[in-house]
């Protein structure tokens, strides 16, 4: 059987590690892409050769707007052309309320969050092989208030529409694309948040599950789409938000 190859965008910490590991462990050589963490993405990638996977290594800063299609040509250098698991997980999320969010940090939002996941998925449309997964990050945002994130959470629901347009576009060539849509999730970059006692309590209120979620309860989701357990399933968002919106 040939190599499985896979790229997990923003996976140098947070959901986005976890799912490289839970794609490496079930045999997919994974491409671990960074923006500017080079010793995480490292430690990532080494923890899958330690767990006896293989992996490489990529950067490129997704708020430029040259960068999706210099990471394209590099993954498809990697993988030979033939990819089979595409997972657009990079984001940035800093508050974007309508009383204070600059026009920068919204065109930021927009460059990282919705541009580059399109320009990422147009770049290597042709090296996504038949049977090929597309999984795309969403989140509670997009359809519940969460916080001052009215420019996140916009751009959110605009990927939730992406992803029924591209199914349509790539079902075809039998290429599934697909998003999850997380809750609150521990990692760095939210840690001051859920690790404070008001965070953490407004996060467990949300929830049926009375647990703050980890990485890996999303990574485990995104490894069955692009499995072929998932092989009838095209073109949904798939909440996995601990109940938060029942």
């Amino acid at each position: 059987m040939s190599r499985r190859n896979a790229l997990v965008t923003g996976s140098s910490q947070g959901i986005g590690a976890a799912t490289a590991k839970a794609l490496a462990a079930d045999g997919f050589h994974v491409i671990v892409h960074y923006g500017s963490r080079a010793e995480s993405a490292g430690k990532v990638a080494a923890a899958i050769r330690a767990g006896g996977g293989s992996a490489d290594v990529v950067q490129a800063d997704l708020a430029d707007a040259s960068a999706p299609q210099q990471l394209a040509g590099e993954v498809a250098r990697l993988c030979g052309g033939q990819l089979h698991a595409l997972v657009l997980n990079a984001a940035v999320m800093p508050v974007s309320d309508l009383a204070g969010c600059t026009p920068e940090t919204f065109d930021r939002i927009f460059t990282v969050n919705l541009r580059a996941p399109f320009f990422v998925l147009q770049g290597l449309s042709a090296s996504l092989v038949e049977g090929a997964s597309v999984t795309m990050l969403s989140s509670l945002t997009a359809r519940r208030v969460v916080g001052h994130l009215a420019g996140y959470g916009s751009m959110k629901a605009a990927i939730e529409s992406m992803v029924k347009q591209l199914a349509q576009e790539l079902g075809p060539r039998w290429i599934r694309v697909n998003a999850v849509a997380p809750a609150t999730t521990e990692s760095e970059t939210v840690a001051p948040y859920t690790q404070s006692e008001a965070g953490r309590e407004r996060t467990l209120a949300m929830q049926a599950l009375k647990r703050i979620a980890q990485p890996e309860d999303v990574a485990d989701v995104i490894a069955f789409l692009a499995s072929d357990k998932a092989r009838w399933v095209n073109g949904a968002v798939i909440p996995v938000d601990g109940g938060s919106m029942l």
